[in-house]
């Protein structure tokens, strides 16, 4: 175990993924209001505006996954210049931040922070498979629509 701690493993506290999507209603936005998973396996969807929230626990076998996922990454293999290309269409945003134990917090991903950019910090193809994995953690728990209260 202790070797997979130098290289990350233990290293993250939290992953979270926000949207914004300009041609639809926020609560029937996924991801509007955030959603974020923790090292313990519990998911925050929200809080909205209103301050409702969705909380929950993600299964076993998707931790695992997750985990998998988040080894590769750690503030020193994040370190640096974001690697920006083009792609998205203007009034779309998605992010994604790792906060890490020592409450440092690095956008690995960011679609549409720059017009038409997308941004990745780290290796795209492993942070392209993290944020693929997250996306589809927040289809299955993220509220569609947000409820208001």
């Amino acid at each position: 175990m202790k070797e997979a701690v130098g290289k990350g493993f233990a290293n993250w506290r939290q992953v979270r993924e926000q949207t914004t999507c300009e041609a639809m209603p926020d609560e029937n936005c996924l991801g509007r209001y955030g959603f974020a998973v923790s090292r313990d396996g519990s998911y925050l969807a929200g809080p909205s505006p209103e301050g409702t929230k969705s909380i929950g626990q993600i299964q076993p076998g998707e931790m695992q996954q997750l985990e998998a996922l988040m080894l590769p990454l750690s503030p020193e293999a994040l370190g640096g210049q974001a690697n920006c290309t083009k792609g998205g269409s203007p009034g779309i945003r998605d992010q994604v931040d790792v906060t890490f134990q020592d409450q440092s917090i690095v956008r690995i991903y960011d679609l549409g922070g720059s017009v038409g950019q997308l941004c990745i910090r780290g290796s795209r193809p492993e942070v392209e498979r993290l944020h693929e994995y997250l996306h589809k953690l927040m289809a299955r728990y993220y509220p569609v629509p947000f409820a208001r209260n």
